[in-house]
């Protein structure tokens, strides 16, 4: 497994934030390389590919239509350069990638990409942008979406892993709708407009194991 996760603005660093569960969890299972600050660029990437040959790589950051930026807020993958997720299973979780540099990913041999087909939104409590991981505003949010890769670490096939997120979603919503907590309708208005852009790319019934 290969992880790419950015950390520079308050977004980014609440996705580094909830990430590090995931981290955790496929460590028992896999050998996890960690991709962050400066090595995120496609010649450290495509050597780090070709040495260890991941099955599932998980970026988490800043996306375009067309590209992945790196930190500096500057384009390091785009639709020219998307054969570097060749033969594996990606989750993407950044705005509006999966109908361009998802499609062309799969066009040059991705098994399966998963992503966002409009913007990903975290909803937050600014009292807690210093500690996001106490934001029990954004939780229930990136909750929905960490599920995807606790599934596929599983081995749960991507289609699945996709399933247990909308259950998960759907379960929130039904909690957010009859909560007294005056923030709640910012979890749930973030909760459904993420619920309803994810999908994939490629293979259905996909794994990393």
């Amino acid at each position: 497994m290969m992880i790419i996760r950015t950390n520079h603005d308050t977004q980014t660093n609440y996705l580094y934030a909830y990430s590090n569960e995931l981290i955790e969890e496929a460590e028992k299972r896999f050998k996890v390389v960690k991709i962050e600050g400066k090595d995120i660029n496609e010649k450290v990437i495509r050597s780090r590919i070709k040495n260890r040959r991941p099955n599932f790589i998980f970026f988490n950051g800043h996306g375009s239509k067309t590209c992945l930026f790196d930190n500096d807020k500057k384009s390091f993958i785009d639709i020219n350069s998307s054969d570097i997720f060749k033969e594996t299973v990606t989750f993407a979780r950044a705005c509006d990638c999966l109908d361009g540099l998802g499609k062309s990913a799969i066009e040059n041999g991705c098994k399966s990409f998963i992503g966002y087909r409009k913007k990903f939104w975290i909803a937050r409590h600014h009292e807690y942008e210093c500690t996001p991981l106490r934001d029990y505003v954004a939780r229930p949010v990136i909750e929905c979406s960490n599920i995807i890769v606790k599934e596929l670490i599983k081995s749960k096939t991507v289609d699945e892993a996709i399933k247990k997120s909308h259950e998960k979603s759907a379960d929130y919503i039904l909690e957010l709708v009859y909560s007294k907590e005056p923030l709640a309708i910012a979890s749930l208005q973030a909760i459904i407009a993420n619920d309803s852009t994810l999908d994939f790319e490629g293979g259905s019934s996909a794994t990393i194991c």
